[in-house]
């Protein structure tokens, strides 16, 4: 297995980057994950010095970092002003990766807005095809990969099972990205094992958590009903980045992450 580590994202927004980094640092992750946003990490409301300071652990090898881009991007949306920001938002982040000396910006595909019919899924499905494209040309431009993640369970996603959504990637382009396999997003559509068998060869990302079998919880593995053992062998053949990514438990937070590391360590023993 490769890297371990965990997303900003498990933590209360009151505790800072540093903090955060400090805590991978100091517990031995391998990895962090920034989540870019206005309520976890806002770049434009960061001093320089703190992003140099992120850059320097970078350069140093003491953490791989990544970047998840704003979630609530959408490539599909036939608005094109409504496109253009969100796609907008994304370069930044890739350029922010490239700043940062982080490896890969994970990005979400698009949704069907309104009521769909055959042309409209189309005609989404292109905008979204063609937006993480151009997003992906960037990132090789800047000396990194994006990588698009798995989100079939989501309403309305133009991608609603796991085989479409490697089609979507296929012409994009598998040579211009990576793959970020979610277990918690695949174990609600087609299934933990199946959804491996399909883009296992592909994924370059993983985010590790559970669900409690209705909704996207990212929970803790013991707290939800996924059975992890069913991908035990892919887990341990994976050398890519593995990024534990749970719901903010508050005071729990760090509890949590070192919990479910445990959990997986124990399972791949």
């Amino acid at each position: 297995m490769g890297p371990l580590g965990f997303s900003t994202c498990c933590f209360p927004v009151r505790q800072t980057i540093r903090e955060s980094l400090s805590f991978a640092m100091s517990h031995g992750f391998q990895a962090v994950e920034l989540e870019v946003n206005e309520s976890n990490f806002d770049p434009t409301r960061t001093e320089p010095s703190l992003l140099e300071w992120i850059g320097g652990i970078a350069a140093a090898g003491s953490l791989r970092l990544g970047v998840h881009s704003p979630g609530n991007v959408n490539f599909s949306d036939l608005r094109a002003v409504h496109r253009a920001t969100g796609e907008a938002l994304v370069m930044d982040s890739i350029r922010l990766a490239a700043q940062l000396g982080a490896k890969t910006v994970v990005v979400h595909p698009g949704r069907v807005v309104g009521e769909d019919g055959p042309q409209k899924v189309r005609e989404s499905w292109e905008q979204n095809v063609s937006a993480i494209r151009r997003c992906a040309e960037l990132a090789r431009q800047e000396g990194v990969v994006v990588s698009v993640e798995n989100l079939c369970h989501e309403s309305n996603s133009v991608n609603p099972e796991i085989a479409s959504f490697l089609a979507m990637c296929q012409e994009i382009g598998l040579q211009l990205i990576g793959l970020t396999l979610d277990t918690n997003h695949a174990a609600l559509v087609d299934g933990l094992a199946e959804s491996t068998s399909v883009i296992g060869p592909y994924v370059d990302t993983i985010h590790f958590s559970s669900n409690r079998g209705q909704k996207s919880d990212h929970c803790e593995p013991d707290e939800g009903v996924i059975d992890f053992s069913t991908i035990t062998e892919f887990l341990r053949g994976f050398d890519g980045t593995t990024i534990i990514e749970l719901n903010e438990t508050g005071v729990e937070s760090a509890a949590a992450l070192l919990r479910t590391r445990a959990y997986l360590e124990h399972l791949l023993s």
